[in-house]
């Protein structure tokens, strides 16, 4: 079950995933189509360009470093909900399989949760896809 501080910690690591997007969409603005050697996405698809490894250069990143420490200063039981919102999102668990999805990120180690959550290049979209799923996209007081 997702309790309101909950949804404001995926709420917040998800901000910052879409920084750390905006600034990986910047680098590899620099790579030509050419090189990423895969013809045009069809409508609805990522950017192939998602899988173009950027890693070297973005863990120096402000952004990074933020959404690092950030998920790294959770406490287990929120990084593994956060976790399983993130998998809600990617389609990998549906939203009455909550339990399901929280008990696979109680099997993963610390690390394997982080690395998973880091190397991911759209968490932002998959945590909002998650809480949207799950009935939490908006809090009660929520203004728009």
């Amino acid at each position: 079950m997702l309790y309101e501080l909950d949804v404001l910690e995926v709420r917040r690591i998800a901000d910052l995933a879409l920084a750390l997007r905006k600034v990986r969409d910047q680098l590899l603005e620099k790579v030509p189509e050419k090189e990423l050697g895969e013809p045009p996405p069809a409508r609805g698809e990522h950017k192939p360009s998602a899988e173009v490894p950027v890693e070297e250069e973005l863990q120096f990143r402000p952004e990074f470093i933020a959404l690092r420490e950030a998920v790294a200063e959770l406490p287990r039981e929120i990084r593994q909900k956060l976790w399983a919102v993130k998998e809600i999102g990617r389609g990998q668990f549906t939203a009455p399989q909550f339990a399901q999805a929280l008990a696979a990120a109680e099997a993963l180690s610390d690390a394997e949760i982080l690395a998973d959550l880091l190397g991911e290049p759209d968490l932002h979209d998959y945590c909002k896809k998650g809480l949207y799923a799950l009935g939490a996209a908006e809090l009660p007081g929520d203004k728009f």
